[in-house]
């Protein structure tokens, strides 16, 4: 699809006012129904060559957001429930889609759409977008012709891991934020306050206490220093960030150090497990083979054990061996997960079965997130207490010395 710029000039409808702007689009007609769809009538549309149009539509990585994704899945099954013909739905989705980068993804699978493609054919020219677990359930609804009723169960899945997602950052940032204000204070305090008192207390003489001369002279190093210390996190940073990229060992490593941490590890396994079980629930249900399955599951983890015990079960499976059996007594695995699963295959309903370890993980993973919480908070203060009773003292501590001596 060629995508190319345009320079327009339109009146608002809701209060008459004249615009101009530039957009982009694959036809002036396009742009046209963009235009109009956000409350615009079009006077006039040129194309036009724009430097930094072409700039906007390099991209790095993904441009798609999981509620991006969400808000598309949902849309576009309520469009085809209402009886709207599949390419329409997309050119309706496409054209509502304010952000460029999205926008452009949206308009090429519309463009796929409307050339006969099939919607998993339009999806999969964009992996890095949708994941290989929603082509599998758009292929089975394509082929069961229950394309709407498989969208409404991929939203189902996305929004419950979305929702395990937003509640294990909001609590990993917890600590973060408690640090960065702690260190923060303790930075302004040693650049800013420490050096107000420093000619003081040497012309009123006096040795001043230990605590006071480690906080001034690291406020002292931190000034005559600061752009070197910057430029040494940033380094440090670029280079951890590149052997962890580089070396798999070091990912390995990573991954199993991060399962058995005192206490984020277990937030680390919960969300492991419960997204393996949410997606082999979600796969089975929908009659995809185990085989596929357990591809589409690998490609959901980032946790390197997990996509190795992936790896190991698909091979169990291949060798008529049970799936369990890879996961039983490993440190990155729960009884309740073995023993469930174990269950699911001797009884020939393994999908019933993960759905049922799906659910109880959403129940269990409130009850978790919600200690860990009640757990870190009081922690993290008596941390951040101590630190500014410390500075307080480092303050404090040189008046009153030098009162004595002075006395």
């Amino acid at each position: 699809m060629n995508i190319k710029d345009y320079r327009y000039k339109a009146k608002r409808m809701k209060d008459g006012k004249i615009v101009k702007g530039v957009t982009e689009g694959p036809s002036k007609a396009v742009v046209d129904q963009f235009l109009f769809e956000n409350g615009m009538r079009a006077i006039e549309i040129e194309s036009t060559n724009n430097l930094f149009g072409k700039l906007s539509r390099i991209t790095l990585g993904s441009v798609i957001t999981d509620t991006d994704l969400i808000f598309y899945l949902k849309q576009l099954a309520s469009l085809l429930r209402s009886g709207i013909k599949l390419n329409e739905a997309c050119e309706i989705l496409a054209t509502q889609q304010t952000s460029k980068n999205v926008r452009r993804v949206y308009y090429s699978i519309y463009y796929d759409v409307n050339g006969g493609a099939s919607l998993s054919e339009a999806l999969k020219r964009y992996p890095k977008e949708f994941p290989r677990m929603l082509l599998s359930l758009v292929q089975v609804g394509e082929a069961t012709g229950e394309l709407e009723e498989v969208l409404d169960e991929a939203v189902e899945y996305f929004e419950k891991q979305y929702h395990l997602k937003t509640q294990i950052k909001s609590t990993l940032m917890l600590p973060v934020i408690y640090l960065v204000v702690a260190f923060g204070v303790a930075i302004f305090l040693m650049v800013a306050v420490m050096p107000q008192f420093e000619g003081m207390y040497a012309s009123l003489g006096g040795e001043l206490p230990g605590v006071t001369m480690f906080f001034m002279n690291a406020g002292n190093f931190v000034r005559a220093n600061a752009l070197f210390i910057i430029a040494g996190i940033i380094l440090f940073v670029v280079l951890v960030r590149a052997i962890y990229k580089r070396f798999e060992g070091v990912q390995n490593a990573v991954s199993a150090v991060a399962i058995k941490m005192p206490i984020f590890g277990e937030l680390v396994k919960m969300n492991n497990l419960s997204r393996i079980a949410s997606t082999l629930s979600q796969m089975l249900t929908n009659h995809v083979p185990l085989q596929e399955s357990l591809k589409n599951t690998y490609e959901t983890i980032d946790n390197k054990v997990y996509k190795k015990l992936l790896i190991q079960a698909q091979k169990n499976v291949n060798q008529g061996d049970t799936m369990s059996s890879t996961f039983e007594h490993h440190y990155a695995s729960e009884v309740v997960f073995t023993r469930m699963m174990s269950v699911g295959e001797r009884s020939g309903d393994l999908a019933k079965m993960m759905t049922s370890l799906s659910n109880y993980y959403d129940e269990d993973s409130e009850v978790k997130i919600d200690r860990l919480k009640k757990g870190l908070e009081p922690l993290l203060l008596i941390f951040i207490y101590g630190m500014i009773l410390v500075m307080i003292l480092a303050v404090m501590l040189p008046s009153l010395t030098l009162s004595d001596q002075l006395g």
